[in-house]
């Protein structure tokens, strides 16, 4: 009998598990995705009936119970060789093609959406990705395009792809910040 009332003692007792510690401090109610409602198609061509990247992205801060606080959502494009994302696509010199801005939307641009969450569609023309191209870029067949996302906060937190678990980029939350793309330059 008195085993049982000291077992039951010790395990009515705090944890204090590594595990526990982390629960206890992580904060599950903040952070923001930015959700994927329609992805892009897999291959963009630079003339013809897919010539450009689309998307309808939706912003959600914490349970989604409140009003998302964000300032801006930036896209950003990168154009690789392979599809691992390892080898950029180089101008004729040999030099790296850099990630570059494409463009900066502000919180004021996105509309509510049927969730009641701020949304927008969004489209990159790939004549505007050959025309951001140097002249001389050299071009691989297929060439790759990886659209890349940046959710800034109004308090300067920026979330992106570095930051995200496979919880968060994968079917349930669908906000994988980064999209690569099957490019054929065919201009």
């Amino acid at each position: 009998m008195l085993a049982v009332i000291v077992t039951g003692a010790v395990s009515c007792e705090d944890s204090d598990l590594i595990i526990d510690e982390v629960y206890d401090t992580v904060d599950t109610e903040t952070g923001a995705i930015v959700r994927t409602v329609e992805a892009p198609l897999d291959l963009v061509t630079g003339t013809g009936d897919n010539n450009s990247i689309d998307f309808v992205w939706e912003i959600q801060q914490g349970n989604g119970s409140i009003q998302p606080d964000f300032k801006e959502l930036r896209v950003l494009v990168r154009t690789w060789q392979d599809q691992d994302l390892i080898d950029p696509l180089v101008d004729g010199n040999g030099n790296p093609i850099p990630e570059a801005v494409y463009a900066v939307i502000p919180a004021s641009a996105f509309e509510i959406g049927e969730n009641g969450l701020p949304r927008i569609a969004f489209s990159i023309p790939t004549a505007d990705l050959v025309a951001w191209m140097p002249e001389d870029a050299v071009y691989t067949v297929p060439s790759f395009v990886n659209t890349r996302l940046e959710l800034e906060m109004n308090d300067g937190t920026v979330f992106d792809d570095s930051k995200v678990g496979a919880t968060i980029a994968g079917i349930y939350f669908s906000s994988p910040y980064s999209y690569r793309t099957i490019f054929i330059n065919d201009f």
